[in-house]
C-alpha cells in the first residue's frame, strides 16, 4: 500500500477513534473457533502441533511471546539460535498460525518507489528512503535464512517477480514520479517501469486492462506464509530444548509488578500465569486487547480482510500465472498455486475496519464476491468464464490485519517504563514486507534487556518512524 492509499486508511482510522482517545472497537480474544476456509490453513497442517496442546505452561520464562504468526516465529527461532539456553514459551489463542499469517495474500514483495513522494511529505526524504529500502532488507533477510535453511521448496518460494499494472495513466504518472524522486535522492530502485507490450508477453491477460503498461520488480515473489511459520518454529523447538509452545492457550491478561524481581511479569493463559522476565506481543491487528495503550489514535486498529481462492474453470486453455500480481496499486492482489492451482485472490475494498471477528466472510455485510469474480473473468479469459459463487469458490476465508494513523508499524515498548515489554504490531497490510525484519530487531532489543545493555540501538537500516521507545 503505498502513501496515498495509506492516507485513505488514516482518514478511516481516525473515524473510528471515539475523541481521539479510545477505539470504539478494542480488540478482544481472537474467535475460539480456528476453523477457516483460508487456503493456507486447509491446505498444510503444523504436524507437530498435536503434541503441544496440552503440554503444561512452564512457570517461569526468559522469554514469553504472545502469538504464532510470521512476528512470533521469527522471534523464537531468532532466539533460539542466537541464545539457545534461555527459557522461552510461545502462547497461541488457537491453533499454530491460524491468524493472520495463515490467511495472508503470500506475497512477498512489489516495486519499491511507490508512494515515497508522498510519504517524503509525511515523514521527511531521508526516512521516506529508509522506509522503502528497509522492504528490501526484511525481503533479503528472509531470503537469507530460507537459503541458510536449505528450504526453498520447504515454503514453497517462488522467486519470478511481482508486477502490479497501473489502472489508469494517473497511476502511471504517479509511479513515474515517485520513481524519478527516488534515483534523484539516491535510491536506485529495483522495480522498473514496463510498457503494455512487455506486459502480454509476459502475462496471459486481457489487454485493455494493460495499455497504461506496469512497474515490474524481479527479485520477489511469493510464498506459502504457514509453512515458513511451521518450518522456523520446528527449527526452534529442535535448538532449544528450553522452548516450549501452547496452541489454543489464549493470554487473557499481562500483569506487570516490578515488586517480583526479574519475572515482573504475568503471563496469564487458560493453563495459569507464567512468570516472565520478558513478555512479546506479535499480536498485531488484536494489540489493543492486552495492550490498552494501543487502543488510542496512536495505537493499532483491526481490520477485517477477505480473500478468495477461485479454481481455473476453462482448463484446456487455462495458463499459470507466474509470481505475484497486482491491479490499481494493489486494491487488487492476487498469485497462482503451482500446477494451474486456484487463484488466490484479495481486493482492498472488501474490508472493513474495527472488526475482529475473522471466522465469518464479508458478503454478510456487503457484496464483494460477484466484483471478484467478475474481475478474475474479465482479466483472465483463458482460464476464467460465466464464475458464479456457488460453484467456482473453492476457498473463501477473512483474516485481521492491523492498521495505524500514520502507516508505520509499532516495534518497540508500548510503554516507555516497562522496559521489559515489547511488541510488533500495525503493520498495514505488509506483514510479510515488513515483519521478518522487525522480528529481527525486536530479537536484538531483547537480548540487549536481558543482558542489561543500556547502550543498544537499533539498526541504522530500521526506519525511525517504526520505533516506540527504543
Amino acid at each position: 500500500m503505498g502513501a496515498a492509499d495509506e492516507s485513505q486508511w488514516a482518514e478511516q482510522f481516525i473515524a473510528k477513534i471515539a475523541g481521539g482517545k479510545q477505539a470504539p472497537n478494542p480488540a478482544s480474544y481472537p474467535e475460539p473457533s480456528h476453523l477457516s476456509n483460508s487456503y493456507w490453513i486447509r491446505e498444510f497442517a503444523i504436524d507437530f502441533e498435536d503434541e503441544w496442546v496440552k503440554a503444561q505452561a512452564p512457570e517461569t520464562v526468559d522469554v514469553a511471546i504472545i502469538g504464532s504468526g510470521i512476528t512470533g516465529a521469527t522471534v523464537a527461532y531468532q532466539l533460539a539460535e542466537a541464545r539457545p539456553e534461555l527459557k522461552v514459551a510461545l502462547f497461541e489463542a488457537r491453533g499454530l498460525c491460524t491468524g493472520a499469517t495463515g490467511r495472508n495474500g503470500g506475497h512477498i514483495g512489489r516495486p519499491d518507489a511507490h508512494g515515497i513522494v508522498d510519504m517524503a511529505e509525511a515523514f521527511g526524504v531521508e526516512e521516506a528512503l529508509r522506509i522503502r529500502r528497509f522492504n528490501k532488507v526484511n525481503r533479503e533477510l528472509m531470503l537469507k535464512t530460507i537459503e541458510r535453511l536449505n528450504a526453498t521448496e520447504d515454503v514453497d518460494l517462488s522467486v519470478k517477480g511481482t508486477l502490479i499494472i497501473f489502472e489508469d495513466e494517473e497511476e502511471r504518472q504517479t509511479y513515474l514520479r515517485d520513481d524519478a524522486f527516488a534515483r534523484q535522492h539516491g535510491l536506485e530502485p529495483e522495480g522498473f517501469v514496463v510498457d503494455a507490450e512487455w506486459v502480454l508477453k509476459r502475462v496471459s491477460i486481457e489487454p485493455s486492462l494493460v495499455k497504461y503498461g506496469g512497474a515490474y520488480l524481479e527479485r520477489s515473489g511469493t510464498i506459502y506464509p504457514r509453512k515458513f511459520v511451521a518450518l522456523l518454529l520446528r527449527k526452534a523447538l529442535d535448538r532449544n530444548r528450553s522452548f516450549s509452545v501452547h496452541p489454543y492457550t489464549p493470554v487473557s491478561q499481562v500483569t506487570y509488578d516490578p515488586g517480583l524481581g526479574d519475572e515482573e511479569y504475568g503471563i496469564v493463559t487458560t493453563k495459569g500465569t507464567t512468570r516472565a522476565k520478558v513478555v512479546f506481543h506479535a499480536t498485531n491487528g488484536y494489540a489493543s486487547h492486552l495492550l490498552p495503550s494501543l487502543a488510542t489514535e496512536e495505537g493499532v486498529l483491526g481490520c477485517l480482510a477477505h480473500m478468495l481462492g477461485v479454481a481455473p474453470n476453462l482448463p484446456e486453455t487455462a495458463i499459470q500465472l507466474e509470481g505475484g500480481f497486482g491491479y490499481a496499486s494493489f486494491w487488487h492482489w492476487l498469485l497462482q498455486r503451482p500446477n494451474k492451482g486456484p487463484y488466490l485472490y484479495g481486493l482492498a475494498t472488501a474490508e472493513k475496519m474495527g472488526d475482529y471477528n475473522d471466522t465469518i466472510t464479508l458478503e454478510r455485510l456487503h457484496p464483494v464476491r460477484a466484483e471478484m469474480l467478475a474481475f478474475l473473468s474479465k482479466a483472465f479469459p483463458h482460464s476464467f468464464s460465466s464464475l458464479t459463487p456457488e460453484k467456482d469458490i473453492c476457498y473463501d476465508w477473512t483474516g485481521v490485519q492491523g492498521f495505524t494513523a500514520d502507516g508505520c508499524s509499532i516495534v518497540g515498548r508500548p510503554v516507555a517504563e516497562r522496559r521489559g515489554e515489547f511488541a510488533s504490531v500495525g503493520h498495514n497490510g505488509e506483514g510479510m514486507g515488513r515483519c521478518f525484519a522487525c522480528s529481527t530487531v525486536i530479537t536484538e532489543a531483547i537480548i540487549a534487556h536481558l543482558d542489561q545493555k543500556s547502550d543498544w540501538e537499533p539498526p541504522a537500516w530500521f526506519p525511525y518512524s517504526y520505533r516506540r521507545n527504543l
